[in-house]
């Protein structure tokens, strides 16, 4: 199906349109999410809670490399929409071969700074001198095997703005199939770093994958050639006024995790609160491909001036991610008591004590947390709808007002403190989600409100 014919699908059948988006992204993110949860399950059985915590640690900086190029190359989908929305191909492949090459720069530098400063960047959160001996195997393999991660989201990011899904979801699945494979027989040999090995010949993969079909299948709309690459400052200008905004705010949620890590006081609730974080990575990335689609969707009817579209298409989406986030409650409700052990699992004695309390404190977050997560989906919608009609700074604002002011700033006053319990850093959790979807739904009512006012005009 050509761009013209698939706009026009678009057009036509909004609703179904999202789903046929949504579902194969999903489908490869909640793959990958499954990936997660073995190789901490690996990780668990065979090292002990103590690789959990480590992983914790770690984990910061993975998300803060992971961020920011999913920002970027969030603007990179937004524009490629946007211009195949107005029927401009030479400019969105212009777009896509610019992306590539801010992907190469990107790589270099985190090759750079994580050799220069990695060790002391752990540190930082205070980690104890038997958990950093182990965070640090993990972390200089995963940092540097970064660099194909960086490239493949890059890429995914260019497909999904083409309206693509399926290649996106085949490649992270077989990625993903042989990370699985693979984790248990490194981990086995190279302990905890052999993870991060399985996970970077996965990511190599994936990339092979992707070039495959674009270079040499040419299987996709967008088309490369790099003898006509010119670097273009104004393509790099937008894409940073939508992605920058939308990177600093996950790198406002990646320090976040930093500063969670440096508030408690003991690795069990680091480990409970890494544990959490990968399970609801089933609900997260399942929203985070609702509204991606979205944006794809939204993004080629702001190009194509179909307005009238939007916001129809926004309350659907909205309807959906609260359906969705509420079905994952009920689902943690009942069974998060025996989720959580198969995860915290020990070797020794101490470790025993350390997993017994990590995973009271893991059913004690989802006591809390199961009534918040409809919050999450509106909160997601909302700013990635705004982001769609070139409005990335929202989801800044709204990130920075969750994490830093509230969350943080509550977890700090009653754990350090008050002397709280770790149950009240849920409350704060909770607190700051509820706080934050309310603002980020009425910034995109006022957004979407003067859009159509200057229609009108």
């Amino acid at each position: 199906m050509s761009k013209d014919s698939r706009l026009q699908s678009f057009i036509q059948n909004p609703n179904v349109s999202l789903w046929k988006l949504t579902v194969p992204m999903a489908i490869g993110l909640f793959v990958n999410s499954i990936y997660i949860l073995v190789d901490t399950y690996f990780l668990g059985s065979k090292i002990g809670t103590s690789a959990i915590s480590a992983l914790g640690y770690v984990m910061p900086f993975y998300f803060i490399i992971m961020g920011i190029t999913f920002g970027l190359s969030a603007g990179t989908t937004t524009m490629i929409a946007q211009y195949i929305g107005k029927q401009d191909k030479d400019r969105a492949e212009l777009v896509a071969q610019n992306s590539i090459l801010m992907a190469f720069c990107f790589s270099i530098l985190i090759f750079t700074f994580i050799y220069l400063f990695g060790k002391e960047l752990l540190t930082l959160q205070g980690i104890g001198l038997d958990i950093l001996a182990l965070a640090l195997e993990y972390f200089y393999v995963m940092a540097y095997g970064s660099i194909f991660l960086i490239f493949s989201i890059f890429i995914r990011g260019i497909l999904i703005g083409e309206g693509e899904s399926m290649l996106p979801m085949w490649a992270l699945g077989i990625g993903t199939i042989l990370n699985i494979i693979l984790d248990p027989f490194f981990i086995d040999y190279l302990g905890i770093k052999g993870a991060a090995y399985a996970t970077m010949i996965s990511q190599i993969l994936v990339v092979s994958i992707f070039l495959y079909f674009i270079f040499i299948r040419k299987s996709t709309y967008i088309k490369f050639s790099f003898k006509r690459l010119t670097f273009d400052f104004q393509i790099w200008k937008e894409i940073f006024h939508i992605g920058i905004p939308t990177s600093i705010s996950m790198l406002i949620m990646s320090m976040g995790l930093f500063i969670m890590n440096s508030i408690f006081i003991k690795d069990s609730h680091v480990a409970a609160y890494n544990l959490s974080h990968r399970i609801e990575n089933f609900v997260s990335l399942t929203l985070v491909a609702l509204s991606s689609s979205q944006v794809t969707i939204l993004s080629m009817f702001y190009g194509a001036k179909r307005f009238d579209l939007i916001k129809s298409m926004v309350r659907y989406t909205t309807m959906w991610a609260i359906l969705i986030a509420s079905f994952f409650s009920i689902i943690i409700y009942f069974f998060i008591e025996d989720i959580a052990p198969l995860f915290l699992t020990a070797s020794s004695l101490e470790e025993i004590a350390m997993s017994e309390r990590a995973i009271k404190t893991t059913v004690d977050y989802y006591k809390v947390m199961i009534f918040i997560y409809p919050f999450v989906g509106i909160t997601m919608v909302s700013t990635r709808a705004m982001q769609a009609i070139g409005k990335a700074w929202p989801m800044m604002v709204t990130t920075l007002l969750r994490v830093v002011l509230l969350q943080c700033t509550l977890t700090y006053i009653f754990i350090s403190v008050m002397n709280k319990d770790i149950y009240w850093a849920w409350y704060g959790i909770g607190a700051s989600v509820i706080m934050s979807a309310l603002i980020s739904y009425s910034m995109r009512v006022y957004f979407f409100n003067r859009l159509y006012k200057n229609i009108e005009r």
